[in-house]
């Protein structure tokens, strides 16, 4: 039985996407695909266009045969973070045997290449990258111009630097590289394999004919449906869209949770969070009070050093109150403690079989079922899968659904 794991977004699933399953299918010959999806929040900090479990449909209804949870720590973190969620995740399950992701140059041996760089960094790599940054520079950005310079060292001929130089630039080749980077960081069997995307770039925002990028397709949602929006997304993915009752997450609506953090809370609590440098929670700190919206807290805070990015994912860490203590101990076990299933297609009920029989880490299937059971580590990840529910359904104005994860049991279609 082949394998292959996918992760995933799906904000929305979109014609990229059905091709990124068709293709993986066809060039792995796999019997099943597994994918890794964030739930409601996503890598950059924005609220999903809508929730999980209306995005797991529309990854099953489009040929996908298990949709897992990556937890909202790891799937609103850094690439390298993200990246090493997803792959731990997958290699919990014990069946995941490759993994297929989507970048720009369609090549593995390249993207190797680099995450062997940076896995291994050479003294002209480690210095480069220390001077980019009392530069001010942020860190993806510091970690580009050191790998320029470090591959300047290799003496490459001029036709493969500037392959290089186009893949170090590009999202999905960022994300392909921090894909690998994690299979060596976890000692893992998966093997990377790399489908070449067609079209449009991640952040494109022109919505091409056929295929289109999620933020192009997320700009016109916000405009309303049209013809041309049906053109670039499965049918399926359309009616659920059209059938789905939901406001568009607004995340300025969370601005009055965010003063009362910023003014009830003890400055070292805030320097508590995960993942958050105290010189941007000072940042926060001595900005919030002159701006009336989360947004423009963001373009305030948004600098040579963080990106737009990084302080929206700084931000949401805080709404949920993600401790650093939390996430040390969840790195001291590979990040993982237990496995979410989301939802399964009915014909590939086999798959589910041969997850519990393989499985490093407990499966849930229904929340409400094993909460109560659940050991310490695991119920203080749960939490905060909880309560980004919560705060999710807080902004599509649907309190009905705040305690949707005991509500809804894993999908089977």
């Amino acid at each position: 039985m082949h394998i292959v794991g996918i992760i995933a977004e799906y904000n929305p699933f979109h014609n990229g996407h059905l091709h990124q399953i068709v293709s993986t299918r066809k060039q792995t010959h796999c019997d099943y695909i597994v994918v890794a999806m964030s739930g409601n929040f996503t890598q950059r900090g924005e609220a999903a266009i809508v929730d999980k479990f209306v995005r797991t449909q529309m990854a099953l209804k489009a040929g996908v045969d298990l949709v897992l949870e990556l937890p909202v720590p790891f799937a609103t973190a850094s690439a390298e973070r993200f990246a090493q969620g997803a792959v731990s995740l997958f290699h919990q399950t014990g069946i995941v045997e490759t993994l297929s992701f989507g970048s720009e140059c369609g090549d593995t041996t390249l993207l190797e290449l680099i995450a062997k760089r940076l896995e291994t960094p050479s003294p002209t790599f480690k210095a480069s990258l220390k001077k980019h940054l009392k530069e001010s520079y942020s860190f993806p950005r510091a970690r580009e111009q050191a790998l320029l310079e470090d591959l300047k060292t290799l003496e490459l001929d001029s036709e493969v630097y500037t392959s290089l130089l186009e893949l170090i630039r590009s999202p999905n080749n960022i994300l392909g590289i921090e894909y690998i980077r994690a299979i060596e960081h976890f000692s893992t069997t998966i093997q990377p394999f790399t489908i070449k995307r067609l079209t449009a770039g991640y952040h494109d925002p022109l919505l091409y004919p056929q295929i289109a990028s999620a933020t192009a397709i997320r700009t016109h949602l916000s405009n309303g449906y049209s013809s041309e929006l049906a053109a670039c997304m499965p049918s399926t993915t359309y009616e659920l869209l059209d059938n789905t009752s939901y406001h568009q997450p607004d995340m300025d609506i969370l601005t009055p949770f965010l003063h009362h953090k910023f003014m009830f809370s003890n400055k070292n609590d805030l320097y508590s969070l995960w993942d958050i440098p105290n010189d941007l929670i000072n940042t926060f700190l001595n900005n919030y009070t002159s701006f009336e919206y989360l947004s423009e807290l963001v373009k305030a805070c948004t600098s040579k050093t963080y990106t737009s990015a990084t302080v929206r994912r700084a931000l949401l860490r805080l709404l949920l109150d993600i401790q650093d203590e939390a996430l040390k101990q969840f790195e001291a076990i590979s990040w993982i403690p237990y496995i979410r299933v989301l939802g399964c297609k009915k014909e590939s009920v086999a798959i589910l079989k041969h997850l519990n029989y393989s499985a490093n880490r407990p499966i849930i299937t229904n929340l409400s079922r094993v909460y109560a059971d659940l050991d310490p580590l695991s119920k203080q990840l749960i939490d905060y899968e909880l309560n980004a529910t919560k705060l999710y359904h807080y902004l599509t104005k649907q309190p009905k659904l705040y305690n949707q994860d005991f509500t809804q049991g894993f999908l089977m279609l």
